[in-house]
């Protein structure tokens, strides 16, 4: 899961929020007493019961059907749920101690699980150290690790390279004044409607603000554990992000299907969005305009630095089947299983040397995403990151379409959050 997907209920929260604060789960709570168990040798057996959403639900059984070949003795069981709907199902069964053996999790739940004492630490058995370093922060909590990330997500930038060549732009935008300079190139002499796309507040709008303020070496969180959000880098990229609507280079109002239409119609210059766009584009675009755009690194200051997503896999202590369930854990993590799962899902793999494979270093649009994974961060591990972040989101709604100066935005980015706190 991407964590533009999901957006957790209070119902859901409530519920681990009780376990959390009650420990009324029948678990020791997560943290620095967990030391990771060793797993048996030997082949997998019995019956592995799996929770996975959407897509991943839906095709999962069919790679798993490779697992249960090489290990005779084992079953795989996948209930598959929607997104939406999980975080509370998961929420309830950890408060009830009626988890599966392993589900799928969302990078933004990772910090409330692993503190409800309801995950089992990663062991051994599993080589952490393949994977993508942004991929690990989210299961990192409490300086240990209690998820496998399982396919990544980030936000490199598209762009109508057609339009691109047509105005005089010879190559990607590698800086914030090459970024500026080519979406206003883009409108002069592309004659596009707009040179970005950026959201004008809510709906994604901090993961496309969240790396301004990397870029420049600032941070969400200190190495203090308090938040950081008053600084000069905050302000600067506040300051920066307004500017494209102040100057009518990014539209501060849009419907749903705007951006897919404006992109292929040549009505917008570039975009930052995920994977899926690849072929969703393609797809309205027509034929040959596959063509017509390109992917590329994101701009930066001192630093590309892009929001890193995705969704880890996870095992539960009260598992039944714990050491099969890390075994099939570790086998999801295997390069060429990865690579399996690319051609199946299109999930993009975790693990880095899976890239090297010529459906992904091939295809140049898909490599970028792999190059944009190795300069990538992902937001802070806390139990209260989803309340932070519909904040901030807030408050660059106010900026852009408010008026709000972005002085006072950091300002009360800084004082919300605090009052919000951490979570444990």
């Amino acid at each position: 899961m991407t964590v533009h997907r999901r957006q957790a209920t209070r119902m859901g929260i409530g519920l681990l929020a009780a376990c959390l604060t009650l420990n009324a789960c029948g678990r020791s709570e997560g943290g620095a007493a967990d030391t990771p168990k060793a797993v048996k040798s030997g082949a997998a057996k019995g019956t592995l019961t799996v929770w996975a959403m959407g897509g991943e639900g839906d095709n999962l059984p069919k790679l798993a059907k490779d697992f249960e070949a090489a290990n005779p003795g084992v079953r795989v069981k996948v209930t598959s749920m929607p997104w939406n709907a999980a975080h509370d199902k998961l929420a309830g069964a950890v408060a009830a101690g009626t988890t599966p053996d392993i589900s799928l999790v969302g990078t933004t739940w990772m910090p409330e699980f692993a503190r409800s004492g309801a995950l089992d630490p990663v062991p051994s058995l599993v080589d952490t150290s393949k994977f993508f370093p942004a991929a690990m922060e989210p299961v990192t909590v409490g300086g240990k690790v209690y998820g496998v990330p399982w396919y990544v997500d980030t936000r490199p930038l598209f762009y109508r390279s057609d339009l691109a060549q047509q105005a005089g732009i010879t190559k990607a935008p590698e800086t914030w004044d090459e970024l500026k300079a080519a979406a206003r190139t883009y409108v002069d002499k592309a004659n596009t409607k707009y040179g970005i796309f950026l959201p004008p507040g809510k709906a994604g709008s901090g993961q496309v603000l969240l790396p301004l303020l990397w870029q420049q070496g600032g941070d969400v969180i200190g190495t203090d554990g308090k938040f950081t959000l008053d600084t000069p880098e905050m302000v600067a990229a506040l300051k920066y992000y307004k500017s494209f609507f102040d100057e009518k280079l990014a539209p501060k109002s849009f419907q749903q299907g705007d951006v897919e239409r404006w992109f292929t119609k040549g009505e917008l210059g570039m975009v930052f969005t995920g994977p899926w766009m690849v072929g969703q584009f393609t797809s309205i675009g027509g034929a040959g305009f596959d063509r017509k755009f390109a992917v590329a690194k994101v701009p930066g200051e001192t630093t590309r630095t892009s929001f890193a997503g995705g969704a880890d896999l996870v095992v539960f202590k009260n598992a039944e089947n714990r050491d099969a369930a890390w075994k099939f854990v570790r086998w999801l993590s295997e390069p060429d299983v990865q690579v399996k799962w690319y051609a199946i899902q299109k999930g993009l793999p975790s693990v880095q040397s899976a890239w090297k494979d010529p459906s992904l270093k091939g295809d140049a649009k898909m490599a970028a995403f792999g190059d944009q994974m190795s300069e990538a961060k992902a937001p802070p591990a806390i139990a209260t990151w989803e309340q932070v972040n519909q904040m901030i989101e807030d408050e660059i709604e106010k900026v852009v379409i408010g008026g709000e100066k972005p002085e006072d935005a950091a300002s009360t980015m800084q004082e919300k959050a605090t009052a919000i706190g951490t979570g444990g």
